[in-house]
Parts: structure tokens; sequence; C-alpha cells
């Protein structure tokens, strides 16, 4: 070679020199050390509630060196590498000692790949062939040129493939022993290491003998080389292959399913579960759900939320997530509400000036809407008249709370509920008055944070199922007072008594407000209530849209409220705060109207204090025991013979008793004339005294009890009244045939 290309490849080998330590020097790619954890789903306490693998990565658990048994690292290095600490990526003795067995073989039967080589495999992948070879020894030495070797034993040990979807020596002790590497005994160790050459086809899920012969090699290379006593690892070939994967709880199944599809590129989602709580609820879940069975009722939905925060403390979307249909979560599917919605139209009304003390009908009455005529009907099927507000929500009056919509607006009562969250998307024309019944389709999850709000005073917020969620500015849904006053309502247990009774699941020790819904038949049943510090929401039903047997909010989602409710406080909690600046009227129970001194029955009810008082009841007159009801109640208390107060007539509840109207009578002139004469009986308060005419001319009084007698003087139709006090209360028309002297 002449002395000038000599130079020339001097030179370019200098060049080359240079490169590669300018490369070796290089910072390392970022890419190599891109995380890819698993997905961790935790409850409040950092507990895990599942973990799921990445689509293209498997179980990937991330621990530090310290978190690893010692015995597992000597494993790793007797096994695999054990001069990892005396080489610098490329072990030349290693790499002798498989070339030569391999020329000897004729194939390649040993490798000679040091950790750092496999770990740069792990990290970045290998081309194929000898020239791959050369690459992943180049990227060996540069990982010894970046990283120490704790750092590299790290990295290999987190990126590891142990076989069944497992990455990393954590994710494998987990899947095979149930415990973390740091616990590893050297049995385990041994063989989960063993598992590395060939990880599918060595794994005790596929065959437990081939993974007890490849624990015990690395057993004994652990003795060979000193990191391991022969009587140790004697222990360990004894020790039986038991696997011990633990069977995955499914705590707050839909809960995970949900937060997994709406935070899909976080590594670990924090959510706001209590754990022992939603353990707790999903029991009591299950029971209600076996005593409700006689009743064809499959599935369940409880929500539990923290009114200060709006986290989620419980959440259960169905009751039962392998159950037949019970992977559909009821906590977002929309469902008919029945009488839930009630009390926002009520806090609009307040809203609007009405009171609780004030008076409503619940009477027969008729609506045009768009869809044609419209006669609503109480649960019941009968009518109670007059009622005050509070006993009217309390009770969840059909017709009053009907009536209430009417005069607030579906239009407003849509804004309203939307502003908190509601999904209402069609025209308010399209629901009409059939809103307050819950001719809509609502999600459990809205009408909790609705009474989450009426709780909070008025203030919304939606409902947090993270803790990393936004804290956004709370909407006003409710002057702070109006939402007070319902809450107040429906913690009322003697107003709510005429229509659930009392002592039943929806009156706790504790000062609880609580509202029931049940929609057209039996397909849905709700409870939704609240303390000062909680909120819970209960539906059952079925998914499949079949009624169930008659199952109302007292005996299907109240008992369950009740429990989950109890459980949740402790059977402890706070008063419901007053509303400020109100005061409370001395009532007619009435009326409504300010009490007089002659209303037999008065309550306590709230009105703003610069309010002027309600004008007095005007029904109680002075000095006796009747009430004056307005005319449209009149015809009403007739036909179901209610009397006002305790033991008052209610005035206008008289009526002729005999004769009926349209009688014939026939007068035999050969009788006299004082045998014949017609008794005149009515019904009346027990205390009036009644007037009769007949065609306008007064014929006596009768007292109670006794008939006033009437003598026919000429044939053809006559006109009997009955009167009280003057007034005209009931007329009749008989026949006289005949021949009257």
């Amino acid at each position: 070679m002449t002395r000038r290309r000599a130079g020339w490849a001097a030179g370019a080998l200098a060049l080359l020199a240079l490169a590669l330590l300018v490369d070796l020097l290089r910072p390392l790619p970022a890419a190599w050390f891109a995380p890819h954890q698993t997905r961790r789903v935790v409850d409040r306490d950092g507990g895990v509630l599942v973990e799921r693998p990445l689509p293209d990565r498997g179980h990937e658990l991330w621990v530090e060196l310290d978190q690893v048994a010692p015995v597992a690292v000597d494993a790793l290095l007797a096994s695999e590498d054990h001069r990892f600490y005396a080489h610098l990526g490329v072990d030349p003795r290693a790499v002798a000692r498989a070339s030569w067995a391999s020329l000897r073989a004729g194939r390649a039967v040993q490798g000679g790949s040091t950790l750092t080589q496999q770990l740069a495999r792990l990290l970045a992948g290998r081309p194929p062939g000898l020239p791959g070879k050369v690459v992943e020894a180049w990227r060996a030495l540069k990982l010894e040129a970046h990283l120490d070797k704790r750092e590299i034993l790290t990295w290999y040990l987190d990126r590891a493939y142990f076989g069944r979807g497992s990455y990393g020596i954590e994710a494998a002790a987990r899947r095979v022993f149930d415990e973390s590497a740091a616990s590893l005994s050297p049995a385990e160790a041994a063989l989960l290491v063993g598992l590395l050459p060939a990880p599918e086809r060595l794994h005790p899920e596929v065959s437990r003998k081939r993974a007890r012969e490849a624990r015990d090699r690395v057993l004994e290379r652990m003795v060979t080389l000193g990191s391991l006593s022969a009587e140790a690892a004697a222990r360990a070939r004894a020790e039986p292959i038991e696997l011990r994967r633990r069977a995955t709880e499914q705590l707050a199944p839909h809960l995970v399913a949900r937060v997994l599809d709406e935070a899909p590129g976080d590594a670990v989602i924090r959510t706001t579960i209590d754990p022992a709580l939603q353990r707790r609820v999903e029991d009591l879940v299950r029971r209600q759900l076996a005593d409700l069975a006689s009743y064809q009722v499959d599935h369940a939905a409880v929500l539990v939320v923290d009114v200060a925060s709006s986290e989620v403390l419980a959440y259960v979307g169905s009751g039962g997530f392998d159950r037949d249909a019970g992977q559909v979560d009821a906590v977002r599917a929309l469902r008919s509400p029945g009488s839930a919605l009630k009390p926002f139209v009520y806090a609009l009304a307040l809203e609007d000036g009405v009171r609780p003390g004030d008076l409503v009908l619940d009477l027969p009455a008729r609506y045009a809407t768009t869809h044609g005529s419209w006669a609503p009907e109480n649960y019941s099927r009968d009518h109670r008249g007059p009622l005050r507000v509070r006993e009217a929500l309390a009770t969840s009056a059909n017709l009053p709370a009907v009536g209430m919509l009417q005069r607030v607006g579906v239009a407003t009562l849509q804004d309203r509920l939307l502003a908190m969250g509601f999904s209402l998307p069609e025209a308010a024309t399209h629901y009409g008055l059939g809103l307050a019944l819950g001719d809509a389709e609502v999600r459990l999850e809205d009408l909790v944070g609705g009474y989450a709000a009426l709780a909070r005073d008025g203030r919304w917020l939606p409902l947090r199922l993270t803790r990393d969620a936004p804290r956004p500015r709370p909407v006003a849904a409710f002057p702070p007072d109006v939402a007070r006053v319902i809450a107040d309502v429906l913690a009322d247990p003697v107003a709510r008594a005429p229509a659930f009774g009392r002592y039943g699941p929806l009156e706790r020790p504790y000062p609880a407000a609580v509202k029931t819904g049940t929609s057209t038949g039996y397909r849905d049943n709700w409870t939704v209530g609240f303390t000062d510090r909680y909120v819970v929401g209960v539906w059952v039903g079925n998914f499949d849209n079949r009624p169930m047997g008659d199952v109302s909010g007292v005996t299907g989602a109240g008992p369950l409220w009740a429990a989950v409710m109890d459980a949740v406080t402790g059977g402890e909690a706070g008063p419901l705060r007053a509303p400020a600046g109100w005061v409370r009227h001395r009532t007619c129970a009435l009326s409504g109207g300010a009490a007089g001194p002659s209303c037999p029955h008065t309550v306590d009810d709230w009105a703003p204090a610069s309010e002027p008082e309600r004008p007095p009841c005007a029904w109680h007159r002075p000095g006796t025991c009747r009430v004056d009801w307005p005319p449209e109640l009149v015809g009403w208390a007739r036909e179901n013979g209610r009397l006002g107060g305790e033991g008052c007539a209610v005035t206008g509840d008289v009526a002729i008793a005999y004769p009926p109207g349209g009688t014939v009578l026939y007068v035999d002139p050969r009788l006299p004339a004082d045998a014949q004469r017609v008794p005149l009986r009515a019904d009346a308060p027990a205390s009036a005294t009644v007037q009769w005419q007949v065609d306008g001319e007064a014929v006596g009084d009768s007292a109670p009890g006794v008939a006033a007698l009437w003598e026919p003087r000429r044939v053809g139709s006559h006109r009997i009244a009955v009167l009280l006090d003057g007034v005209v209360r009931d007329e009749v028309t008989v026949e006289i045939l005949g021949a009257p002297r």
C-alpha cells in the first residue's frame, strides 16, 4: 500500500472513529423510553379498580429496582448475564463461547447477548441477520455510555416479556402469584426468570412441567455461581407451583368502563369512588334485587354524590355487570322519571310568588294540548280537593303539579332543566304539561345532579367522576331560599303521610328530603333524596322495558334508597337549613289563608318576612263550625262527603236525601191527607238546621236526624229545595199523581 493510500485509510478510520464517538455521545432517542404502562383506574384512596393492557403492549407495570426482590435480580443475572457488572454492554467472552458452541453444533445453539443487548432489542427492536447483531451491539454500548447499571436492570425488568400478556416482572408476579415483585421467594423468582427464553411455551398456565424444569435450571445456575445456597435451592425445588391469580373484583365496572372510554390517553385515572362504600352499595343492590325478584324486577342503579364537592362516591350501573343486559349503564340510560321532576316545577312556582301554605285544588281537570284533550289522573285515581302546596308536593298529587306547570310554563321548566345538564332535546311543545308527570326521558345522573343543586342552595355543579376533573363555577339554578323551602317540604313526613304513610322507608331517623317517581305502566321506579351532606339516587326497572309487578317508589326504589342513605350517613345527619329571610306564619290548614280564631286546625308554614301576611281565612265563620268552600269545591264535596277541618261542616255540603230527583208520588184520595205527607230528608252537617221550600214556598225546617213533612196539594211537577242559612244548597223535581185533597 502506498504511503498516500495509507494516509487516506488512516483518515477514513479517524473520521469513522470520530463519527462513532459523536454517535456514542449523542443523547439516546426519546422514543426508546416512551412510557408504555398499563392503564390503571384507581379509587379515591389509590386502590386499583382495574388494570387494562394497552392494545399493543399487554399488562405492563413499572417498578423501581428497589421494589424488586434481590433474589429475583440474582436469578436474572445468573441465568442471563452473570458478567453483567464486568462488561461495557458487549461481553467478548460470551460472544466467543456462543460462537464456538454454534460452530461445533453447526447451528445457533447459544446466544451471547448481554442483558444490555437484550434491553436494546426491547427498546428499539433489531434488524435481521448479522447486521442486526452489529446494530444491537452498538446500541448496547450506547446504553452503557448513558445509563448506569441499576438503570439498565430497571428498564430490563420492567420491559421484558414474561408471557401471557405480562410485560415486566411486576405484572408477571401479580398475574402468576397475585403478589408484588418485592415479595417473590427464590422459587417464584427463579420460575419467572426461567420463562424469559420462551415465555409462552414455558409459562405455567401452559405447561407446569416445562415451567418447573425452567425454574430448576435457574436455581441450579444460581447455586453454581454462588448467589444461592444449595440448601435454599433444594427448598425452592421442593415447592409446588401454585398459581394464585386473583379473579378481578370488578368493583364499579360501569364507572370503570365509562372513564376508560372518556379518558383514552390517561395512564392512571383517579376516580372519586369510595371503595368501602361502593362494595356496601353493590351488596345492598344485590339484596334488593333478590327481594324484588317476585315483582319482575331485574335491574337497579344507584348513584351517591357528595353535596359539597359533587364527587361521585358510589356508582352502580345495573346491579350485575355479568347478568342479562347487565352491562347497560342505567346511570346514563334515558328513562321516564315519573313524578321525580315535580320539585323543580314547584321551585319555579315559588319563584313566581307561590308559597307552601297557599291553596291548590286537587280536582278533575281537562287540558287542551297540541296532542289533543288531556285529563290527567292521580296515582291513587281519586282527588283530595283543597290542598296546601306543601301537601300537594309532599304527597305527589298529579293534578296540582300539572296546574303549577301551566302557571310557570313548560318552556321555563325545560330551560331550567337544561341549565342543570338534563337532556331534553325536543321543543317544549313536544313535552307539554305532561313534563310534570314524567312525559320525557332523563338520566339518573341528571336527577341526582338536579337534587344536589337543591341540597346546595340552588347551585348546580356537574358530577365529578375523577379527582382530576375540572372544577367549573356553579350555575345558579334556583334562589337559595327557594331551594331550602323545597328541601323542607320534601323532608316533611307529616305532609307526606296521607299518600305514603308514616315511618316507612322514606322517613329516616335523621333529616332527609326525598321524592319518588313511578313511570306509566310501572316500567321505571325512582327514589332520589338528600341530607345536608349526601345525595342518593336509585332507579329500579327492566332494560327490556317490561313492566314491573305493581312496584311503587315505597316498595321498589324506596327501601334501597333508605338502606344506601343509612350506609352513607351512618344513621346521622345534620339539620337542613332554614330559608334565610323567611318566617313561619300561622296558616289555616284547610284554606291556606292566615289562621283566624274560628279555624279548627292550623299549621305553621314559610313565607318571606318582607311579604305582607296572607289575607285571613274567610272560610270559617266566627261562632260556628262551618267552612265556606268556593263554588268549584261544593260539587266535589257533595260527591265525596268531605268535611272541612275537624268535624266542621262544609257549607254547601248539603244534599237532598229524599225524595230523589225524578221521583213519582201517587196520592190516594181515599186515605187521610196527614197519612200521605212526604218526608223531606237532607244529608247535612250534624250541627245544621236546614229549611225546606216547595215551589218557592216555605214548608218547614228539619233538625239533624229529623225529617220535615210536606203535604202535596196538587198534581203535577213540584220543585223541592233545601236551604242552609237562607241559601239554596240543593234542588230536585218530583211528580205528583192522583187526587190530593
